[in-house]
């Protein structure tokens, strides 16, 4: 009897433990394959660094009433395939380098109060204008900015794939690697706001933080007071 009640417990201790074993790597290997999701804040980077006076300092451009929030006047931007967001109604989009013609509107892909050139990369270190018309479809004023220089920008593009890589291999979401990017851009001296700012438009499906974030920049970059930091 005694040798029967020192057998049942190891029993039941043996198949508790093949019942366990197989589950657990199962665990382990569902806790690798889990996106890492970092913990970010879209709001708190830009109130760190403000997407004003990145140019000529001072309010944002405004043409005809029609606020331009990015980019400012004057901005070096890096991006090859920039983009404009403003505050209020515009007729039509246009970009140009030198006098605007017909074709100053092709390649342009327009959202809600933004607009993409997706056309072929700009020329490095070139200078260009983003054409607007607010009353009618004749272009009202322009905003002129420049393409980053080879060298500067070609140091930016490495950071910013290496960056991807690194996020990539962490598992970290789309959105999580545009704040990356976002973040690396606002820390460059002098910050580069617009393509900040193009990074939090990129994302196809924006968190609710970042869908409110666009909308408090943009009110903010455009409010009357608002002043180059």
């Amino acid at each position: 009897m005694n040798n029967y009640n020192w057998i049942l417990p190891s029993l039941l201790i043996s198949a508790m433990t093949a019942t366990f074993i197989p589950v657990l790597p199962n665990q382990v290997s569902h806790a690798e394959k889990r996106p890492v999701q970092p913990s970010f804040s879209w709001w708190n980077i830009f109130r760190r660094k403000p997407p004003v006076g990145s140019g000529t300092g001072g309010s944002r451009p405004t043409i005809n009433g029609v606020c331009i929030a990015a980019p400012d006047r004057g901005e070096t931007i890096w991006s090859d395939r920039p983009f404009i967001i403003w505050q209020g109604n515009l007729k039509k989009i246009g970009l140009s380098q030198g006098i605007p013609d017909a074709s100053a509107t092709d390649n342009i892909q327009t959202g809600q109060l933004y607009a993409t050139y997706t056309g072929n990369p700009l020329q490095l270190g070139q200078t260009y204008r983003w054409l607007v018309a607010v009353i009618d479809q004749s272009w009202t004023g322009n905003i002129a900015f420049k393409i980053m220089e080879p060298q500067q920008r070609q140091r930016i593009t490495n950071d910013l794939q290496n960056l991807e890589q690194q996020e990539k291999a962490k598992g970290t979401s789309a959105e999580g690697i545009a704040f990356v990017k976002a973040e690396y851009f606002l820390a460059q001296d002098p910050p580069l706001r617009s393509d900040a700012l193009q990074q939090a438009y990129s994302v196809d499906k924006p968190s609710p933080e970042l869908v409110k974030t666009r909308e408090e920049i943009v009110k903010s970059l455009c409010s009357p007071d608002a002043s180059g930091h």
